[in-house]
């Protein structure tokens, strides 16, 4: 691609979120990025969700959506649409997408060759734990798919599900995920896309850079709030487990995950292992 410098063979996991899943424009933009990274030598590993896809089937089908603490509480029906939409028409999308860039693709989720083993997980109540049914987080990781897609120039895409012990397939939340195959992989970069474009203070002001360091003393003293908390502790144990950087950017910029690479050209938030 024209004008685009960027170490060779970085290994990049993009976890998609936001309104690039769910809008045209943004999801041809993101994936025309996706393809110019591969093309430009990088290892690309791409997880999404499809939490609103998700809703509107499961509406469309007479079933209720329940959240607790921002986690889907998923009985066995709402697992099995889950599967459907994530693993089958919004992964299906994807692969599409990133083809029509001339990029061989190669769609699978947290299930297949045991990339994924998850593990159920309970929400804590003031009355005690909820039980929130086929919710799981990232137990273990076995990265031969991975690799092996890689090795052969593909990108794969993962959806945000997961197989247990029992052959039950769970619901994973995608940012967990990402965090998890990053983690396994040793990343040299994780983008997280998401509508926020970035880590936002208490006065409506972006950071450019946050330490893993300050964040603790960020989230303390109010200057983060909201969903942006458990992000950024999340991105903290993901440093600590040898991704060199994190980045969360908006996938509404026409080039943000090549501007990234860029040093001093992003415009969202690095996070960084300092």
């Amino acid at each position: 691609m024209a004008g685009f410098e960027g170490p060779i063979r970085m290994t990049i996991v993009v976890k998609i979120g936001g309104q690039a899943q769910e809008t045209a424009i943004q999801r041809k933009n993101v994936a025309r990025q996706i393809a110019a990274l591969r093309r430009a030598g990088h290892r690309v590993v791409v997880i999404h969700g499809g939490g609103k896809a998700l809703t509107e089937t499961l509406g469309r089908l007479g079933i209720t959506t329940e959240f607790h603490q921002g986690l889907r509480v998923t009985d066995a029906a709402t697992r099995d649409v889950a599967v459907m939409v994530l693993a089958g028409i919004v992964n299906k999308q994807w692969v599409a997408e990133i083809q029509h860039h001339g990029q061989p693709a190669l769609g699978i989720c947290g299930g297949d060759a045991r990339l994924v083993a998850a593990k159920k997980i309970r929400a804590s109540t003031k009355t005690g734990a909820k039980d929130l049914g086929f919710v799981g987080r990232p137990h273990s990781v076995n990265t031969g798919v991975l690799e092996m897609a890689l090795e052969a120039g593909w990108v794969p895409v993962v959806a945000s599900v997961a197989l247990n012990g029992t052959r039950e397939y769970y619901n994973i939340n995608a940012d967990d995920l990402a965090a998890a195959i990053a983690s396994a992989l040793k990343a040299d970069r994780l983008f997280y896309l998401t509508d926020s474009g970035g880590v936002w203070d208490s006065q409506k002001q972006l950071l450019a850079t946050v330490r893993k360091s300050e964040i603790p003393a960020l989230i303390r003293r109010g200057v983060v709030r909201d969903g942006m908390i458990p992000k950024l502790r999340s991105c903290a144990r993901t440093l600590k487990q040898g991704v060199a950087e994190i980045d969360i950017l908006s996938p509404a910029l026409p080039n943000a995950l090549l501007n990234a690479l860029k040093r001093g050209s992003a415009a969202g938030t690095r996070v960084v292992n300092k």
